[in-house]
């Protein structure tokens, strides 16, 4: 009998830290983080109406707890008398005491927005608040950008590309990485940039030594091009591969190349500072669940009485 319950719980143990082990997996290929880029967030940050909530942490206090404010908000007093059979002489303190609470749900839901308005303000990159898309973005600067700009575009990609991939220039802690990972950022950078490799000239006009499949560091073990190699070729600083650096940023910025550097650049600007995302995410979401409690407690019990 021992062993048969032994063994049924071996079994439900092994089956529950399966599902589990299974549910974890899902949670990390679905890349949460990933889905809360700053231009998501940025549906709700440039409300005009909740940008003015950025006030409310500094006089909401003054405002919502004001005498003369509480006294105009207070329900009346024979409502709630007729909906909670209430003694007389009983529902004003009772009425009172509800506005009261329904005021802190509404002073601590506008004050978590307000937080959250003045991290997205101070913390979203401008091109991503000027931009809802990446195809706005590139319709708007591929007329006007240079080809000294998208040099300077592809070492920021570049860079933003190196702290995904991981590895031993990356500073971004390994759990944000597998939670984080924009893939349609990572797969264009592989695309594009392999692209771009496979039109570079044999030498380059900075007077260095021409790169050699053996000597260089841009092939993998295999001689094929990698595009990790690249990136980290492009933001090493190093003098050997300064004319390699130069000859793709001028390849990069031609037409041929210019709207994808222009869409990797927005996609890696939406995706940087992923904890801060997700923080201010957190923000919102708690002040506008905080500002509608009071108005499903109205709801459920207007409904309530009206049923009954």
């Amino acid at each position: 009998m021992r062993d048969l319950f032994g063994n049924s719980m071996r079994t439900s143990l092994h089956f529950f830290l399966s599902r589990l082990s299974r549910l974890r997996w899902q949670f990390v290929s679905n890349r949460p983080i990933a889905s809360i880029t700053w231009s998501a967030i940025r549906r709700i940050g440039k409300s005009k109406l909740l940008s003015l909530t950025i006030i409310v942490p500094f006089i909401g206090s003054l405002l919502l707890f004001n005498q003369h404010i509480v006294d105009l908000l207070t329900l009346s007093p024979d409502l709630v008398a007729h909906w909670m059979k209430l003694p007389e002489g009983t529902a004003d303190v009772v009425a009172r005491q509800i506005t009261l609470s329904r005021l802190y749900y509404v002073y601590f839901g506008l004050t978590f927005l307000g937080f959250g308005s003045a991290l997205f303000s101070l913390s979203c990159p401008q091109i991503v608040k000027d931009y809802a898309s990446s195809t706005e973005y590139v319709q708007a600067e591929n007329l006007i950008t240079t080809t000294t700009r998208i040099a300077l575009i592809v070492s920021q990609i570049s860079i933003s590309f190196t702290q995904w991939a991981g590895g031993e220039f990356s500073m971004m802690p390994g759990v944000i990485r597998r939670l984080g990972l924009p893939s349609d950022f990572m797969n264009l950078y592989s695309v594009a940039i392999l692209e771009v490799f496979s039109e570079l000239p044999e030498e380059f006009p900075s007077g260095d030594d021409p790169i050699s499949n053996t000597d260089h560091p841009f092939y993998d073990d295999e001689g094929r091009p990698n595009s990790d190699r690249i990136a980290l070729a492009l933001i090493s600083g190093r003098r050997v591969v300064q004319g390699f650096v130069r000859a793709l940023g001028k390849v990069a910025g031609t037409d041929k190349y210019r709207n994808d550097m222009l869409a990797l650049h927005y996609l890696a600007l939406d995706n940087t500072k992923p904890r801060l995302r997700v923080f201010v995410s957190f923000l919102y979401a708690s002040g506008f669940i905080l500002l509608s409690i009071p108005t499903v407690i109205t709801f459920a019990q207007v409904s309530w009485h009206l049923l009954n």
